[in-house]
């Protein structure tokens, strides 16, 4: 078969989507439809004209606590009566279909001739992975209990028998410590030559490598595939994997849910709680054609959020220090995300994972179904996939910003975050660190996040307050470190005295912030004793609570 244009989308045939009629546009206010948060008790949603909360169940209470939330206009669901019209005035850019994930068994021979260079290294792995390769279901090699050795832009994965006999070899060359435990490769990342690697390898009896590479997102087009990636004649090739996906650009932030509610081949992820009623990313486990596929819809937020801070939570922090570290993390993100523009953070995207040969098979075989087209799951009333069907919440970027500052907000005026650097965090510190997170976007799956509707959630023990709207304003109308520098001295001058009283200390008057660094721009307290600093972040919302507070001027925010 022949190669398709560049311009075609992709070098074996066009996307179902890339036909399709959509164009941007802005959302008139009219066609906005009002976010319900929570459906009457006395008349439940009829299941064909509204979606079913991913988090319902019959024995969720029927009577919750009502949330004062000012942002709520800003999520909208997506009409369920012509979904296809609306989509087309609200304007989806698709782009080009990508790969961004590949599982793959090459040959040791097969990986030299692939890298053969002087310049190519490898660095061995000094620890045990987090998360391990896929598991083989038949006929094939325990992928998901197998070593992973090293990395080079991509994770080499061996059989761990090979080890030991590898490290022998190795020892020939250069200096390298196996590790002391059964999945950890190495005791330090000394970097090893791909030649002396290879041939360390083949000499220990290793046949096969497991190569793991992911988010490289490289479009399907022939000016940036040089040759198949996949050794589509190895005896395991069968049992290669890769994600095939396509995102779709758009001025509104895209979450999803399942129509029919919880059911088996269907998980939800909730982000943007509580604002989002429960609505997310959506992971559905399907077959067609006697093939087993995984689709996977997301918020492009996802993305943005990665490429600010690619390790925004990481594991669950030991002390409560590590909490607050994270929790000031999520307070510079949602600064960043002030930053962009509504297409750059809108939008969402599908991935499909298929086991494949090939590259140009995986793609044949995700091609020739519709779980890249949108309008599939969002608009099909009929055929094999009927009740895997999806309903659509769409936020502004106001909407998110907005929510985001409202969980922070909540945590901060109950002094969550109090006590000891090295005390253990406790259970509703760890819950209100984990929802900070997700009100602004992120959610990893390690821990849960609270349920929209739930009676018991922290949030409703704290008062209501406008704070994130101030903060919301000042982050988008200071943002380089000279503007910062800027409301700092409009916030000294318009607070009595001329000083900008220290967070640590506010009711002391001996205790104010003066310039401690311009580039990046930061604050430290004036009293020796004290010193206690402020990044630019950190400095916006402490300026933000001292306008709520009427200790410095609203005239900042002109």
């Amino acid at each position: 078969m022949g190669l398709a244009s560049p311009q075609s989308g992709s070098i074996w045939a066009p996307s179902p989507v890339d036909t399709l009629d959509l164009q941007s546009a802005h959302i008139p206010d009219s066609q906005q439809p009002n976010l319900n948060l929570s459906p009457s008790p006395e008349q439940p949603p009829d299941e064909h004209t509204a979606p079913v909360s991913p988090s319902s169940s019959e024995d969720e209470p029927s009577e919750v606590p009502h949330l004062d939330l000012s942002f709520s206009d800003e999520f909208s669901i997506l009409p369920h009566e012509s979904p296809v019209s609306y989509i087309s005035t609200i304007g989806l850019t698709p782009q080009a279909v990508d790969v961004d994930r590949w599982e793959l068994v090459l040959t040791p021979e097969e990986y030299l001739e692939r890298f053969k260079d002087t310049l190519a290294a490898v660095q061995l792995i000094n620890r045990a992975p987090v998360r391990r390769l896929h598991r083989t279901y038949h006929r094939g090699p325990g992928f998901d209990s197998w070593l992973l050795l090293a990395k080079a832009n991509h994770e080499i994965w061996v059989d761990p028998r090979h080890k030991a006999p590898f490290f022998t070899m190795l020892g020939k060359y250069q200096t390298a410590q196996p590790g002391q435990y059964p999945l950890q490769a190495s005791l330090g990342s000394a970097h090893v030559s791909t030649s002396v690697f290879v041939h360390c390898l083949t000499e220990a009896g290793c046949d096969t490598l497991r190569i793991k590479s992911y988010g490289q997102k490289t479009p399907l087009v022939e000016r940036f595939l040089n040759r198949e990636p996949a050794q589509v004649l190895h005896r395991w090739a069968e049992h290669n994997e890769w994600d095939i996906g396509q995102s779709f650009i758009s001025p509104v932030v895209w979450l999803f849910a399942a129509t029919a509610g919880r059911q088996h081949g269907v998980q939800h992820y909730p982000m943007l709680v509580p604002g989002s009623g429960n609505y997310g990313t959506v992971n559905i486990r399907t077959t067609h054609r006697n093939r087993n596929f995984s689709i996977k819809v997301y918020p492009r937020l996802v993305h943005v959020i990665k490429s600010f801070n690619s390790r925004l939570q990481g594991s669950i922090p030991k002390t409560l220090q590590g909490v607050r570290n994270q929790v000031a993390g999520s307070l510079r993100m949602i600064h960043n995300l002030s930053t962009k523009e509504d297409r750059a953070m809108g939008g969402f995207r599908i991935e499909v994972t298929v086991k494949a040969k090939s590259l140009k098979e995986a793609h044949r075989l995700v091609t020739a179904t519709n779980f890249l087209d949108p309008h599939y799951w969002l608009a099909i009333g009929e055929g094999p996939h009927a009740r895997e069907r999806l309903t659509a919440k769409l936020v502004t970027k106001k909407g998110v910003l907005d929510n985001a500052n409202w969980v922070y907000e909540q945590a901060a005026q109950a002094n969550l975050f109090t006590g000891s650097a090295a005390d253990r965090p406790t259970k509703i510190q760890i819950q209100a660190l984990v929802d900070i997170l997700n009100g602004l976007g992120w959610n990893a799956g390690i821990r849960r996040a609270t349920k929209s509707l739930d009676p018991d959630a922290w949030w409703h023990s704290t008062p209501s307050t406008d704070r994130s709207q101030v903060f919301r304003m000042l982050s988008e109308m200071y943002q380089t470190d000279d503007e910062i520098k800027e409301l700092f001295d409009k916030a000294r001058a318009s607070s009595d005295p001329y000083v900008l009283p220290c967070k640590s200390q506010p009711g002391n008057p001996d205790h104010r912030y003066q310039v401690h660094s311009r580039t990046p721009f930061r604050v430290r307290c004036s009293n020796r004793d004290c010193q206690h600093k402020l990044q630019r972040t950190a400095l916006v919302h402490w300026i933000a609570e001292l306008v709520q507070g009427g200790v410095v001027g609203r005239a900042v925010l002109e």
